[in-house]
């Protein structure tokens, strides 16, 4: 493990390198309020000259073609993204920065790698955020936090009494800690590091601790292909809260005993080694029962209409 102190730009500028957000990942959640409040943030330091400590972000490093870097994030995803949102934002207010931005900061003019753009976030944000970033923002008509929070730091950007240069300049002010598991899987354990993490702040569910614990210890190509075959078809079928609802009330049956909310991810880890389960075998079970789920609430919701 290595970790040191650096500001978010040297961060970003790192050449030929992917920043990617694996597909246990849960999707980009920021809402306004942590935006104003990051920008807030850049604008306090930029006034006093300080620096400012803007968090951690954790990542596995990956060797990609030729010669180039992929940055796995296992914390961090939503600062980091928010970030490259602002650093757009700031680039189409000032025309004398937007080169500078876009090339050093937000693409990868020589690495094809996600289409030459640094941040890959995860699949359901990621034709968003590439719209964005190609400039093809009017091109997209779907509902997308990602095309939300952006425009909502244009309009911070455009109504503040600093330039979109001061702004840039103001960014050097903003540090964070890189933690690089330099080993990969082997050298650390990223699950333990990550449930450590996350111990404080805003708390995942229930189910985002499962799905990270399922696919998180798994190579790029089976967290691909086991996110596809079985979770994202767990998600299309519930919202975010009867997706915890489902996993609580899953381990109830499975286990014929009740389960605390607070106590479905300790419970679900427990029950996964006493079957001596395989992340695909867990995958397929929990996607199984959850298309039983989802018919039994169909039906009540039938009911009710009727009744």
């Amino acid at each position: 493990m290595k970790a040191d102190n650096v500001t978010l730009l040297d961060f970003l500028a790192q050449n030929k390198t992917l920043f990617e957000i694996p597909v246990y990942q849960r999707n980009y959640e920021w809402g306004k309020i942590q935006c104003k409040q990051l920008f807030d943030d850049l604008v306090k330091a930029l006034s006093s000259h300080n620096e400012h400590f803007i968090g951690t972000v954790v990542y596995v490093p990956e060797s990609g073609s030729k010669m180039s870097h992929i940055e796995i994030i296992i914390d961090g995803q939503q600062r980091l993204t928010s970030c490259m949102l602002l650093l757009k934002a700031i680039s189409e207010n000032e025309p004398t920065v937007k080169d500078d931005i876009e090339e050093n900061f937000l693409t990868n003019k020589y690495v094809s790698l996600n289409d030459h753009i640094k941040l890959k976030p995860v699949e359901k944000d990621r034709e968003a955020y590439q719209a964005i970033i190609n400039d093809h923002i009017d091109d997209y008509d779907r509902p997308s936090k990602i095309i939300e929070n952006y425009k909502f730091f244009c309009n911070l950007v455009s109504d503040s009494k600093y330039s979109g240069q001061d702004l840039f300049d103001g960014m050097n002010y903003l540090n964070m800690v890189y933690i690089n598991l330099d080993g990969g899987m082997r050298a650390e354990n990223p699950q333990v590091i990550f449930e450590s993490l996350n111990s404080t702040g805003v708390s995942l569910s229930s189910a985002d601790l499962v799905r990270n614990f399922l696919l998180m210890g798994l190579d790029l190509e089976a967290q691909e292909r086991l996110y596809k075959q079985y979770w994202l078809k767990i998600e299309k079928l519930f919202t975010n809260k009867i997706l915890a609802d489902f996993v609580r009330h899953y381990l109830i049956m499975k286990t014929n005993k009740l389960v605390k909310r607070e106590d479905v991810y300790s419970t679900y880890k427990t029950f996964y080694a006493n079957n001596n389960f395989t992340p695909e075998r867990a995958l397929t079970d929990l996607y199984e029962n959850a298309k039983f789920y989802d018919s039994l609430l169909n039906v009540t919701r039938v009911r009710l209409k009727t009744t």
